[in-house]
Formats: C-alpha cells, sequence, structure tokens
C-alpha cells in the first residue's frame, strides 16, 4: 500500500496545478469552481460502444513501469505503439494509457501521443479521485477515465461517475472485491471491470474473477460489460472466462514486454481466429 499512498500525496498536491491548467484554458469559475460553459472540452463517450458483443475485446495497455514489476519497457515509443495496437482492431477495441509518473512513469501528453494517427478510444488510466482530474482527463482526449473503486468511498464514486457522463467520459469502475461489485452493478456501470490483482497485497490470483462471478445470482451482470483485468495469462484462460460471460480483457505487461509487439499480437490474432473468439 506505500505505493499508493505516496502516488495519492503526489496527486493530491497536483491539484492546484490542474485548476491552473484548467483556468488557463478558460474552464474555470461557475457554481463548481470549473465552469458552466465546458462545451470546449465535453466529449462524445465513444470507448463502451467500441466494445463489440460475441467476440473477444483486448483493451491494450501503453506503460512503461509498474509497482510491482519496475521499468518494463524503457524505450517505449507510446505514439509508435498506439500506431501497431491500431493495425490489430480486428480484436483490440481500445488502448489503455498510463498517465501516472511516480510509479508507472507516464504523462498526461501521452493520451494525445497515443491518439496520433490511431482510431482505437483511449482510456485514461489513472489514480482520480477529483472532479478536476476529470475536467483535465476531458481536455487530454480521453475517451474514458478509470475509476477504482478501492480508492473511493461509494458515494464519491457515484458522484464523480456522474460527472464523468456529464463530460461524455466513458467510465471503467474497477473492482475487486465483491462488495465492490455489486455496488458497480447497482449504480448502474455500463463497463466493469474486475481486478485479478490485490492492490493491498500487489498479488494476483488467476482464479479471483471466477470467484466473484460464481457469487452472483444468475443475469446480474445483463447488459453490463466487463473487463477482466491483471493475469491475462494465455488463450485457455481468456476462452475460459468468456465461457463465463467475460468478453473483454485488459493486457498490459505481456504486451509491453514483448521484443517484437507486431508479431506478438499477429500471433493473438491468429490464435483467437484459430478458437473462433474474433
Amino acid at each position: 500500500m506505500k505505493f499508493l499512498k505516496e502516488i495519492l500525496i503526489a496527486k493530491k498536491k497536483g491539484l492546484s496545478s490542474i485548476k491552473a491548467g484548467l483556468a488557463g484554458n478558460g474552464e474555470s469559475g461557475g457554481s463548481a469552481g470549473y465552469g458552466n460553459n465546458t462545451d470546449s472540452i465535453i466529449r462524445e463517450g465513444r470507448f463502451i460502444r467500441n466494445i463489440s458483443p460475441g467476440r473477444i475485446n483486448i483493451i491494450a495497455e501503453i506503460k512503461k513501469a509498474s509497482p510491482s514489476k519496475g521499468i518494463i519497457n524503457s524505450g517505449l515509443d507510446v505514439a509508435e505503439t498506439a500506431r501497431t495496437y491500431n493495425k490489430f482492431d480486428s480484436f483490440i477495441s481500445g488502448l489503455s494509457v498510463l498517465t501516472e509518473p511516480l510509479y508507472f512513469k507516464g504523462d498526461g501528453g501521452d493520451v494525445a501521443l497515443a491518439k496520433e494517427g490511431n482510431n482505437l478510444p483511449v482510456l485514461r488510466k489513472d489514480f482520480i479521485f477529483s472532479e478536476l482530474q476529470l475536467y483535465e482527463s476531458a481536455r487530454l482526449g480521453a475517451d474514458c477515465i478509470l475509476l477504482i473503486s478501492s480508492l473511493l468511498s461509494f458515494r464519491k464514486l457515484k458522484k464523480l461517475y456522474k460527472c464523468a457522463g456529464e463530460l461524455g467520459l466513458d467510465v471503467l469502475v474497477e473492482t475487486h472485491y465483491y462488495r465492490e461489485l455489486v455496488n458497480a452493478i447497482d449504480m448502474g456501470a455500463g463497463l466493469i471491470g474486475i481486478n485479478n490483482r490485490d492492490l493491498k497485497k500487489m498479488k494476483v490470483d488467476n482464479e479471483h474473477i471466477v470467484g466473484l462471478l460464481n457469487k452472483l445470482p444468475a443475469g446480474a451482470l445483463k447488459g453490463i460489460k466487463l473487463v477482466c483485468e491483471s493475469g491475462v495469462k494465455d488463450l485457455d484462460y481468456s476462452e475460459k472466462l468468456y465461457s463465463m460471460g467475460v468478453e473483454t480483457f485488459l493486457i498490459g505487461t505481456y504486451f509491453m514486454q514483448s521484443p517484437d509487439l507486431e508479431n506478438t499480437l499477429d500471433r493473438t490474432r491468429k490464435g483467437l481466429a484459430a478458437r473462433g473468439l474474433i
């Protein structure tokens, strides 16, 4: 949990600079402190709509490092990686871009880089707890943002979810515990992630998502697009979860560690096609 505390402390310190940046773009003021005229940053969220039913969808991640792995890809070219992913839109439905600088070595500008010459919608993956960060995300060009249930009270989660929707941002609500999953369903989230990694212990349990799904009553996930996060290890695992109704998988480290990303993606495409999963 040390890394989470350090990240959140840094994020809170950075809120003043975010506010100043938004003010400089004419996006401050108003009853909420951000302005009533937000037409310049309101986006038509398209991330969820790009996840196709009836096949496996991959949210392909762009990240240089992580708390558990350290530096993963020190020479990462964000724009080039995004263009490579874009060639495989037969199964890649969106990109996840890490913008947290302390442990993931990301930057807000990476969102724009990822969208250069790329048709795939972009999820800004960061530690968001303030409405200011939502406005910043819209200004950066994100199509979707991540809200981590474990870091937010249920009241705050609902408030941020509503605000994001008003800005045209789709939301991936990340859960880990059963109560978080139920809360996300109850609040009407359309895109819910189950993270196999326990953020408190930083351990991955590949069967964690299976246990949670088996606890849910029949029909609980109707109309919801579910994302498996962390621990997606092979096609057998993906096919098993697909048979349980999980059609979307967020994959980062596996792709980022590949010495030949295009070849790895081509093999993934062929493997999915051979199994009739795309």
